[in-house]
């Protein structure tokens, strides 16, 4: 599994479209194959920041999603709204093993309780 962490800075002024516009690409990437979770945040903290997390089942299916329409429409809008430093990161998720993991583990915490 391979997680993203985007955060992206926004003018005060243009957030609520920035957040939509982020919406929109997570809709459509959710959709992709081997997209785990693909979820927007705004940070309580700092409302002007917007957080992507995305989770993907490989780096192959990650790489499908950087040649995709919808990625692309989203990197030609988001310039003009930017208000700072954009930073990412990368995470590949492997086991006790060193063996990538594919598929997020589900772990029983109470009868009829499951968390993923």
């Amino acid at each position: 599994m391979v997680i993203v962490k985007g955060v992206i800075p926004v003018r005060d002024t243009l957030r609520e479209s920035a957040v939509a516009l982020a919406q929109e690409l997570a809709s459509q990437a959710r959709a992709e194959h081997g997209c785990v979770s693909y979820e927007v945040y705004v940070k309580a903290d700092t409302p002007r920041v917007i957080m992507l997390w995305q989770q993907w089942k490989t780096l192959d299916d990650l790489e499908r999603h950087f040649d995709s329409d919808h990625l692309d429409a989203f990197l030609d809008r988001i310039p003009d709204m930017i208000d700072g430093e954009v930073h990412s990161m990368r995470f590949d998720v492997t086991d006790e093993d060193g063996e990538p993991v594919v598929e997020p583990p589900a772990v029983e915490v109470a009868e009829g309780t499951t968390l993923h």
